[in-house]
């Protein structure tokens, strides 16, 4: 039985103009580009090439300005391929009467690329950050609670969170990852402007499954699976991290009340010394005691010369000092309090990991993450707990690429199933057969003549 013809069509919208069908001047072929779709599911946004050829007589038919808004749609699938922006339409004239444009998109997430956003949110959910943030941006993507009809899904709270000036797809980036203690958060933004975020547990399930095993053809439902040189079933050993130690931005600690706190940092004169190593980078107007007697310290601004009796200097290292211009004798008590200011960190393990993998190391993979967006310690133990839940164990991810035959759709984001019956089950004692729900975290779509179509899926197991 012959499989039916993908119905695509493609609508352009000039910036101020209206939708126009370019549908009949698609080029599945003879054109010095591929028709391709590439989507990575919480990443960036997803990216199209999109052939046209225009052949006339005397004067071109069209022209792509751009910044043009595209839709490519199919409705045998019933479903949008892509919607975005043409940021950059490419043309070659290859005769008197031909010209090839290329159509290079990205899909709505180009607004969000180009608007920056800041604030500082304390005590604040995940999603409403998120939101109030897409508000903010005024860029045209529209996000809602799931509650009231919206995409964007609930998340955790955070203690405290301090975005500087950035683009509002790298703060949903941002917040993906801190969100992602339990499990991994991701996102994208669909051809109608509305922001899907949501963590992998609650991802829509696409309702198509890939088998080794076909059953039907030209299903919408149904993909199979070539064996050819791009499939692949991996556990990737090389991203395991079971110990994450994450050093936030640096956090001010104020000294107690000098009648009632131990002080900062203190000594005992021995009669020699007139210089003292402080513990802390020095914030603030310290207060020195001699004896019990209050007495006065001057900071000294580096490369200065000090000036009083007692003076708080930083080396050419960058380490403090507490110095005195005479010689204290033996037995003198110092006594300094002091605002100073350390970085905030947390660490995370995950024994059942180091366990499991257990080596000459210990079974330790450490990774050490760098963000001055954490400016508290549950930001920053949050941080940790989700890279130590992404990465603690290998994960299980299926490479492969499907017939044209498949007339379905999944995109990034979607779950579907996997059934390959030539790979051994590791959840169920090596048996060979894995039967499983998979995420699709990358997708590279390639349209061949008629348009038909090739998925390059990349998917994690759930």
């Amino acid at each position: 039985m012959p499989i039916p013809r993908p119905a695509v069509t493609l609508t352009v919208t000039p910036p101020g103009g209206s939708a126009t069908d370019y549908t009949k001047y698609l080029a599945y072929e003879g054109h010095a580009a591929q028709m391709a779709v590439t989507q990575n599911f919480g990443r960036q946004g997803d990216t199209a090439t999109i052939p046209l050829v225009d052949e006339y007589n005397g004067t071109p038919h069209y022209r792509i300005p751009p910044l043009s808004r595209v839709k490519l749609h199919d409705a045998t699938a019933g479903q949008t391929l892509f919607g975005g922006v043409c940021h950059t339409p490419q043309l070659m004239p290859d005769g008197p009467n031909r010209m090839e444009w290329t159509l290079n998109c990205t899909d709505y997430t180009f607004y969000a690329d180009n608007v920056d956003v800041h604030g500082v949110f304390n005590g604040w959910y995940v999603q409403d950050i998120i939101i109030a943030l897409t508000g903010r941006a005024n860029c045209g993507v529209t996000a809602q609670h799931v509650g009231q009809g919206g995409y964007v899904a609930g998340g955790p709270l955070l203690a405290s969170f301090v975005l500087n000036y950035t683009s509002l797809s790298n703060a949903w980036k941002r917040l993906a990852t801190l969100a992602g203690a339990v499990t991994p958060y991701g996102w994208y933004v669909d051809d109608t402007l509305n922001l899907h975020f949501y963590d992998a547990s609650t991802a829509i399930d696409s309702g198509v499954t890939f088998t080794t095993g076909p059953t039907v053809g030209g299903s919408i439902h149904e993909g199979h699976m070539l064996l050819d040189g791009q499939q692949a079933y991996k556990w990737d050993g090389s991203s395991i991290r079971n110990r994450i130690l994450v050093q936030g931005a640096s956090q001010v600690i104020k000294p107690g009340d000098v009648y009632t706190t131990d002080p900062t940092d203190s000594w005992y004169g021995d009669g020699a010394s007139q210089s003292w190593p402080l513990r802390y980078t020095v914030t603030g107007s310290p207060i020195l005691k001699v004896n019990g007697t209050k007495v006065t310290v001057t900071v000294v601004p580096g490369g200065s010369a000090p000036t009083g009796q007692w003076n708080v200097v930083q080396n050419s290292t960058g380490s403090y000092f507490l110095t005195a211009a005479a010689t204290p004798g033996p037995g003198t008590l110092l006594q300094i309090w002091y605002s100073y200011s350390i970085p905030v960190v947390a660490v995370a393990n995950d024994t059942a990991s180091q366990a499991a993998y257990a080596g000459p190391n210990g079974g330790i993979y450490e990774e050490f993450v760098s963000d001055s967006t954490l400016t508290t310690m549950p930001m920053a133990l949050n941080r940790a707990q989700q890279e130590r839940t992404e990465y603690a164990f290998a994960p299980e991810q299926c490479v492969f690429s499907s017939s044209e035959d498949f007339l379905g759709w999944v995109r990034a984001g979607q779950t579907f199933k996997y059934v390959n019956g030539y790979i051994p089950d590791d959840l169920h004692g090596g048996a060979w057969g894995v039967d499983d729900t998979f995420l699709c975290v990358a997708n590279t779509v390639t349209f061949g003549t008629g348009g038909y179509r090739q998925m390059q899926v990349t998917g994690t197991r759930l």
